[in-house]
């Protein structure tokens, strides 16, 4: 799914071809479970996975009044076309914010395309005035 998912966000030749992305994304997905990294939040419709919302779990410097805090890193959150618009994505969110909720996380985050802004807005998402970024180089769809 994210193979479809960058190309539906930016068509054209990929840089790389499948089997080469497939082995170097799930290489990065293994790892991330392995070291407790990522949570992957997926939902499916019989065996077929139809929607995914991936999390990085960031921790913060220890502060004297909380040593282990972490924030949550929102991104690779899809659904499949034919099944958009059912509430699948919608209730995949909920039980991630349930979860962050459990996790004690201080926030989430996320860069959201144009298009995808109503949807976290929906959520509970809001636009922040708090953080800077500085972009080292373009981002790369």
């Amino acid at each position: 799914m994210r193979w479809d998912f960058r190309l539906e966000e930016s068509p054209g030749t990929p840089a790389n071809d499948q089997p080469t992305f497939l082995r170097a994304c799930e290489a990065f997905l293994l790892q991330g479970m392995a070291e407790r990294r990522w949570t992957y939040w997926v939902a499916a419709d019989d065996a077929t996975l139809v929607s995914h919302i991936f999390i990085q779990r960031v921790p913060k410097v220890p502060k004297p009044n909380r040593i282990d805090d972490a924030f949550g890193y929102v991104t690779n959150v899809y659904t499949r076309p034919a099944y958009r618009n059912r509430g699948i994505g919608t209730q995949l969110m909920a039980r991630v914010l349930g979860w962050a909720a459990e996790q004690d996380f201080e926030s989430l985050i996320v860069w959201p395309s144009e298009a995808s802004v109503p949807f976290y807005v929906r959520a509970g998402f809001q636009r922040s005035a708090d953080m800077l970024e500085y972009l080292v180089r373009p981002y790369v769809l």
